[in-house]
């Protein structure tokens, strides 16, 4: 039953990733910790692990209905993969608080960058142009530092990074959303290697509960993906806030009932 308990959470975190253009890490993740009560940092490990195969098969998925941007996605995925495994081995130094208060603040930040204004001239209307978008010398010095950065962070706390590579793909450089959601997962899949690695180095947990995770991505991603094919842009997005704002909302009372000693929520 345990096993069939995860493998419901890979499921349901699949068909977010798959839907939202993340890892579903940022569901996931918070899910572990107040449903399955397992201790933080096995909870990264076992998002990181989901993060993987929901990212891997999105990718799939996305490429097939020809909705990503290879270059920018190799980019950003290339990139940020190096501080990703940086950012999963050295999981085993920060405490448990501080990575739910990076957790808080990641999306925070992700929830900000969808109401940030851009000139809407400057947008790319047509998907087939953002598909095939070269970057030019520009868009490397905005895209390293910010994979470098992000790649550390998502890595720490074991989720993919659609949160935010979805908000920054839209305004940063004007991709359609359901581009912007293609070419996010092909960036998770690129880094969240490399987070595998480092989590299996440092995080000791049960393998076999994080592939049933995984294993209920694979099939959750499909079904997901499906429903972005098929949902409107605008109700995309508010269900993408929804949902950071929920978890931000469960983690930020955690995280009060552990300085105060009060327990606020079951």
């Amino acid at each position: 039953m345990e096993y069939l308990e995860f493998f419901g959470i890979g499921v349901l975190g699949g068909i977010v990733a798959g839907f939202l253009g993340i890892g579903g890490g940022m569901l996931v993740l918070p899910i572990l910790l107040y449903i399955t009560n397992v201790e933080v940092k096995i909870a990264t490990a076992i998002s990181a692990l989901q993060t993987f195969f929901a990212g891997s098969f999105g990718t799939l998925f996305n490429y097939l209905q020809k909705t990503i941007n290879i270059r920018f996605g190799l980019i950003f995925g290339l990139t940020s993969a190096v501080s990703y495994f940086f950012g999963s081995y050295f999981t085993k130094y920060i405490p448990a608080t501080a990575i739910k208060m990076v957790y808080i603040c990641a999306a925070i930040l992700s929830i900000g960058l969808f109401y940030i204004k851009r000139d809407s001239g400057r947008d790319i209307k047509e998907s087939s142009i953002a598909v095939n978008l070269v970057p030019d010398k520009r868009c490397y010095f905005k895209v390293i530092p910010i994979s470098l950065v992000a790649g550390f962070v998502f890595g720490l706390l074991g989720i993919g990074g659609g949160a935010l590579y979805v908000p920054l793909l839209v305004f940063i450089f004007g991709f359609p959303l359901k581009i912007a959601i293609g070419t996010s997962l092909m960036i998770i899949f690129c880094s969240s290697i490399f987070g595998v690695i480092g989590k299996l180095m440092v995080v000791r947990f049960d393998f076999f509960l994080g592939l049933s995770v995984a294993l209920g991505s694979i099939a959750g991603s499909r079904i997901g993906t499906y429903l972005n094919i098929k949902t409107k842009p605008k109700v995309i997005k508010i269900t993408f806030i929804i949902l950071l704002v929920i978890t931000i909302i469960r983690v930020a009372l955690d995280l009060f009932s552990s300085f105060t000693g009060r327990q606020l929520f079951f």
